[in-house]
């Protein structure tokens, strides 16, 4: 079901938490294109390791934590942040 013009609420929420930052975080290593399994990655680290979800016991909170994951669509995600970066990358060169 769409959420606030994405694919589903898990999509729009990754967009709403993480995405504000990641185009300065790929365009500080330059890297001005993002296929959506690194994207996928870099989310999920930095969901792990800033927000202590590696620290989570096995139970139902973990369970439907990892089911989220396996709901957001990485590429449409992908595809945002592909814009904001030919923007970015443009906008350098000029």
């Amino acid at each position: 079901m769409e959420c606030n013009g994405w694919k589903n609420r898990e999509t729009w929420l990754v967009n709403v938490w993480y995405m504000d930052g990641m185009p300065d975080y790929f365009a500080e290593m330059d890297v001005f294109h993002v296929e959506h399994e690194e994207l996928r990655d870099a989310v999920m680290y930095i969901a792990e390791e800033c927000e202590a979800l590696s620290q989570l016991k096995p139970g139902l909170l973990s369970d439907f934590i990892s089911g989220c994951w396996a709901d957001v669509d990485w590429r449409e995600l992908a595809q945002s942040l592909n814009a904001n970066l030919a923007s970015m990358e443009e906008e350098a060169a000029a």
